[in-house]
């Protein structure tokens, strides 16, 4: 008791991220699990092919996130600024706006895909043999129903992570992740393998959750920011695109090259060589999983920080992250050398992932959990430019590389690509951060 009391010592912002730190550990303890449940229940309702299939076909409409031209990290940051000021009519605006516009973006996407749904041969983007899925229509409009609904309710987890509540929105996303699980496991017990049912499952279940917290957060805990047609100010969407646009390249390229190299072994090695490649993707997936419960409530704190210009705050959360990298990288390392018997316990002998794929997943691993620390101070005090411009020339460069490797070393060659181009993120961000906070950044530097 006296060591979490000691814990929980500080100034008013850092209290409350550690409060949100530990009520995150719980949640997302849970969701790990269930999330890691998920996987062998699906793999044995489904087989490694069709499975395969809707890895690739649920990362592609993960695009639809990218749709919102990052307007859910815009609104995370102005609307932690406005609540940062005490003002809440702007924040109220900030929130009616950011719902309206994507409510509009929504309708938009919904009547472009009804046209494209008929015209595109599925089957071949996907390079699925339509005997074995003879419906792949039918599971793409499902789900695309439901990741559109999903598109506009996850404001909601924008505003708790701008209120600093992140363990909040990790609530959201563990029952919607719970229901998946209850009804993945159902239907194990009462049909036969179908995978539309399997895409309903996994689609419907977050803006499920959604619509259960919009009442919750809007009549009870903050009905001073509840969506608003009067509220709506073209003004301030203009103040949200200036950052949502940063926002929206970082997003959509991040998903891009995560979706993009599922689609790459898709076709260049066959749905069933998905599988294996995601499972150990999941398996190391834990990792950032658990970076993001210590450093996710520093992005609002930091952007609460900075407009108060308490730099010197700043500067002690980023040496605490420095440890916290040391450690990673040994859990990354004991990881790698125990993957060969996880994988046994965890999914059977079914699929078989190689030691060499484990050893360049937990190096990419770790890469991207060093990039995120210092990442998300920059999130939080809206220095984008820089970032942007990398990860944009990284997209354009992501396809010839992993082109290249995979002929060299098939799908391992993906996994090289990915650490390659992920590097220099990695690099930059570390060192505009550290100009950023010594007060030295100028031009693209300080953007």
């Amino acid at each position: 008791m006296k060591l979490l009391q000691g814990f929980l010592k500080g100034n008013q912002r850092s209290v409350m991220a550690k409060k949100n730190v530990l009520a995150s550990m719980l949640i997302k303890g849970a969701d790990t699990l269930v999330y890691l449940l998920l996987v062998p229940l699906t793999l044995g309702y489904l087989n490694a092919y069709e499975y395969g299939i809707w890895l690739t076909l649920s990362s592609l409409l993960s695009w639809i996130d990218s749709f919102d031209i990052g307007l859910g990290n815009g609104l995370r940051n102005k609307l932690a600024a406005a609540m940062a000021e005490e003002d809440k009519e702007k924040a109220r605006s900030y929130v009616s706006t950011t719902f309206f516009m994507l409510l509009f973006i929504t309708s938009a996407i919904i009547v472009v895909f009804s046209f494209l749904i008929n015209i595109v041969d599925w089957y071949t983007v996907l390079n699925v043999d339509k005997s074995v899925v003879g419906n792949i229509g039918e599971v793409i409009l499902a789900s695309l129903l439901f990741f559109c609904l999903n598109f506009v309710l996850k404001f909601i987890g924008n505003i708790y992570q701008a209120l600093q509540l992140p363990a909040v929105n990790y609530l959201i996303n563990f029952l919607g992740h719970l229901i998946s699980l209850i009804v993945i496991y159902a239907l194990t017990q009462t049909t036969k393998g179908y995978l539309l049912w399997v895409a309903i499952a996994y689609s419907a279940a977050p803006p499920l959750v959604y619509l259960l917290f919009y009442p919750i957060t809007f009549t009870k805990l903050y009905p001073y920011l509840s969506p608003s047609i009067k509220y709506y100010k073209r003004e301030y969407l203009k103040d949200l695109l200036s950052l949502s646009m940063l926002f929206f390249i970082l997003q959509v390229m991040g998903i891009v090259l995560f979706s993009l190299s599922n689609l790459l072994i898709s076709n260049f090695f066959g749905p069933d060589q998905v599988t294996p490649y995601n499972i150990a993707y999941r398996y190391f997936s834990v990792v950032p999983m658990v970076f993001s419960l210590l450093s996710a409530p520093l992005w609002s704190a930091t952007t609460d920080a900075y407009i108060k210009s308490d730099m010197n705050w700043i500067k002690h959360c980023i040496n605490r992250l420095h440890k916290f990298n040391l450690f990673f990288l040994f859990v990354i390392t004991v990881m790698v050398l125990c993957s060969k018997w996880i994988y046994i316990i965890w999914i059977g002998e079914t699929v078989t992932i190689s030691y060499t794929m484990s050893t360049l997943m937990g190096i990419y691993t770790f890469i991207i959990i060093y990039s995120l620390s210092y990442s998300y101070f920059l999130y939080g005090m809206g220095k984008l430019r820089l970032q942007a411009i990398n990860i944009v020339v990284v997209g354009i460069l992501f396809y010839p590389i992993c082109y290249y490797l995979s002929i060299l070393f098939g799908v391992n060659g993906i996994l090289v690509g990915m650490i390659i181009v992920n590097m220099s993120g990695a690099v930059l961000n570390t060192i505009q951060l550290n100009k950023v906070v010594n007060h030295s950044a100028n031009g693209i530097w300080s953007r």
